[in-house]
């Protein structure tokens, strides 16, 4: 089914928000002209005259848009190479043009300017929509991260010199799931209304005839999953900093309406090794708005940090609240705290078993020697009832955090060990020579287990009559202690670039991707 053109007409009674960006562009046509844009946060406005007097076109910003950056010709390493691989190219071209597309649209949209004008619709456009054109812009170094529909490679973009770990999805592979291409829109979406220093960050998405490339944050410390298996104790100073770091990522989610739902272990990291004020919240991929219902995954997380609301719904047309996540917040609190899962097992059902419950034990000797303020706010985020369960808020304004710097410090006295700084860094040299795999199919019950051992031990058990959604997170941006060479190639499923019947005369560097 094919749309006829990518603009709407603007009805006479339609209002506007106020614009973040306002340009005057040549628009290219049969008959050119300037016209001044209106960019919002979710539409493009077009006026006709330079005083924005009357709207008479407008386009709703969404995943069915795509641009391109038209530039001149880039300066080569190797000019008898193709200028298509960002590996030969030692110097990007200057911006000449910007063009709209539409999914199922033969029309386009080219606009002209001024270079000034170009770089900051670019820019707007950059965090709001997919660009076309990733294999010319972006050096690919290696691969550090495989899952079953995406690999992660760190790579250089070459207008700026930033390094980003690239999300690589097929798109024919994850659309082919159920509710694949779904569950992938919403992700980009949700990634794009963030900006916290506790939440990774999506620069931009690229999307070609076959693949889509999420440009991330690189994030250069370890996984909280990975220091918990080697390290097993944080001290009291670190258990403090890094709870304060996530409870403000999540706070500003929450007042978004935004609840993550898949809150543990593997998808908590650091940008920078051994810096535990750098913590960050990822994986973004079962996210959801609160009101955006009824939810594209409505029982989903990971059994062993799940809320009780949320694993124990009856059917799909039921709802909750951001709340949810502080339940699976509170889970991630006493693992720190104690070193211990707060729901003990080995098998996927044994551990469903006691998360639908709720019961978790509090009187564990290390919690029994920890301060009354990290107690109570530990039960409070840990309450089966979400009614009686603590916001992030609030969270953030316990005593615990308050009064951290006076009622803890004795505390860390006896809790740090003066020879505990040189301890954790022999361990974590030794780290890299560890072999996880033995690690992770450890069968001792106090040990956290890993998501892609639960969605073994749920495919492997027949009986079972939960069926829980959970993504097996990527190593995204993580690049400390990983394997692979340098140069490798990143994997493309991208074989037709050109369009057909496009004009062979046409300058290379003018050529539109196939979408």
């Amino acid at each position: 089914m094919y749309i006829k053109g990518i603009w709407n007409q603007v009805d006479q009674y339609q209002q506007f928000t106020q614009p973040e960006l306002s340009i005057r562009l040549q628009k290219i046509s049969k008959n050119s002209n300037f016209v001044s844009l209106h960019c919002t946060n979710k539409e493009m406005v077009l006026f006709k005259g330079p005083n924005y007097g009357k709207a008479y076109k407008y386009l709703r910003i969404g995943f069915d848009y795509k641009f391109q950056v038209l530039r001149s010709p880039s300066l080569l390493i190797n000019p008898s190479l193709s200028e298509w691989k960002g590996e030969n190219i030692k110097q990007i071209g200057e911006i000449l043009a910007i063009k709209l597309f539409r999914e199922n649209s033969i029309k386009q949209c080219e606009f002209k300017g001024s270079l000034r004008d170009l770089q900051m619709l670019r820019e707007f456009l950059g965090k709001r929509m997919n660009q076309v054109g990733f294999h010319q812009y972006f050096k690919v170094h290696k691969l550090i991260g495989q899952g079953s529909f995406a690999s992660v490679y760190l790579a250089t973009r070459i207008e700026d010199g930033m390094k980003m770990a690239v999300k690589a999805f097929c798109k024919n592979a994850i659309y082919k799931q159920e509710k694949g291409k779904d569950g992938l829109v919403n992700e980009i979406q949700i990634m794009r209304d963030l900006e916290h220093q506790n939440l990774m960050k999506l620069y931009e998405v690229y999307e070609t005839h076959n693949s889509i490339y999420m440009g991330l944050e690189l994030l250069e410390g370890d996984l909280l999953y990975d220091l918990h298996k080697v390290k097993r104790k944080f001290t009291s100073w670190e258990i403090y900093t890094i709870m304060k770091g996530l409870l403000n990522g999540l706070a500003y989610i929450h007042e978004k309406g935004l609840m993550h739902r898949d809150l543990k272990l593997e998808n908590i990291l650091f940008r920078q090794p051994d810096n535990f004020n750098s913590v960050v919240i990822a994986d973004f991929g079962l996210a959801t708005y609160v009101d955006h219902t009824p939810y594209i995954f409505t029982r989903c997380g990971t059994p062993g940090f799940v809320a009780p609301e949320v694993i124990n719904l009856q059917n799909d047309t039921q709802t909750y609240g951001v709340i949810c996540d502080m339940f699976s917040l509170g889970v991630i609190f006493y693992i720190l705290t104690t070193g211990q899962p707060a729901f003990k097992g080995t098998s996927y059902n044994t551990i469903v078993k006691s998360n639908r419950a709720g019961f978790i034990d509090l009187q564990t000797d290390k919690l029994n020697q920890s301060s009354w303020n990290l107690k109570d706010l530990l039960c409070k985020m840990l309450q089966c009832d979400p009614q009686n369960r603590i916001t992030s808020r609030l969270a953030i304004q316990h005593d615990y955090f308050r009064s951290f710097d006076e009622d803890e410090m004795a505390l860390m006295q006896t809790d740090d060990d003066p020879g505990l700084e040189e301890i954790i860094t022999k361990l974590n040299s030794k780290y890299i020579r560890l072999d996880l795999k033995r690690l992770n199919q450890s069968n001792d019950d106090h040990e956290i287990c890993k998501t892609q051992d639960l969605k073994v031990s749920q495919s492997q058990n027949d009986q079972d009559q939960l069926n829980m959604v959970m993504r097996t997170p990527l190593l995204i941006g993580r690049v400390r202690f990983t394997e692979g060479s340098p140069n490798q190639s990143i994997q493309s499923w991208d074989l037709n670039l050109q369009s057909p019947g496009q004009d062979q005369n046409q300058t290379k560097w003018l050529k539109p991707f196939l979408l």
